[in-house]
């Protein structure tokens, strides 16, 4: 029996046979180049994510600030149109203007936080807060009682000086009370449709009592912009 044997190379040495092992060995780091990668490209969107929220969070608060600010002078203006109301000599005549003041501060600031204007769930909400306070005036003090004042006004001249004394610091007061009121409502993410007069009759007596003790009708200054 004759065994064949392979030819030597040209410098004698025997042909060398590739090692499994080896190959695999070279393949795998580039094999794993691609998944470093992924995994690098992954931490930095993360990193990248985690960066944006503060700042995001930022960015609303800066714009809810911009808003309450917004929303503070245009209460503050009406208040001053409102009490302006209460010294025409006309009777009605000035609580139609008052309540026209009234609903344009509403529009102004459903306009500010982008709700869409309701004129007749606006006229509905002005007369359910007013009687939160009607009482008070009914059991109020003699010239601040309702059914007195009603009666000092067809009096020439003592008619118009309780008048004068006062319709502007309670228009000022109601409105000061419904603006906030409406201010906080739509802050919160409300419309017209979700607002219920029940729920806000507590906090819409305290800002009214609130301008009430002031000395003056009109409010404070819109407070700073928030930091950003």
């Amino acid at each position: 029996m004759v065994i064949k044997k392979d030819p030597p190379t040209g410098d004698g040495a025997a042909p060398s046979t590739p090692d499994p092992v080896v190959e695999t060995t070279a393949a795998a780091p580039e094999a794993a180049a691609p998944v470093v990668a992924e995994s690098v490209n992954a931490t930095t969107d993360e990193a990248t994510t985690g960066e944006a929220a503060p700042e995001a969070v930022a960015s609303e608060a800066t714009v809810d600030g911009e808003r309450a600010r917004h929303a503070h002078t245009v209460i503050r203006n009406h208040v001053l149109l409102s009490a302006a109301a209460g010294v025409i000599p006309v009777t009605f005549v000035d609580t139609a203007a008052a309540a026209v003041v009234q609903l344009r501060l509403l529009k102004e600031l459903s306009d500010v936080y982008g709700v869409s204007f309701r004129a007749d769930i606006g006229r509905s909400a002005v007369g359910t807060l007013l009687a939160c306070v009607t009482p008070a005036l009914l059991s109020g003090g003699f010239l601040g009682s309702a059914a007195v004042n009603a009666a000092l006004n067809r009096v020439p001249v003592v008619g118009t000086v309780t008048r004068l004394a006062t319709q502007p610091l309670f228009n000022a007061a109601f409105t000061y009370a419904l603006g906030k009121v409406f201010q906080q409502h739509f802050a919160s993410g409300g419309t017209f449709l979700t607002f219920d007069p029940d729920k806000v009759k507590t906090y819409f007596r305290e800002k009214y009592d609130e301008l009430r003790r002031r000395k003056g009708v009109v409010p404070d200054a819109a407070p700073e912009a928030v930091a950003a």
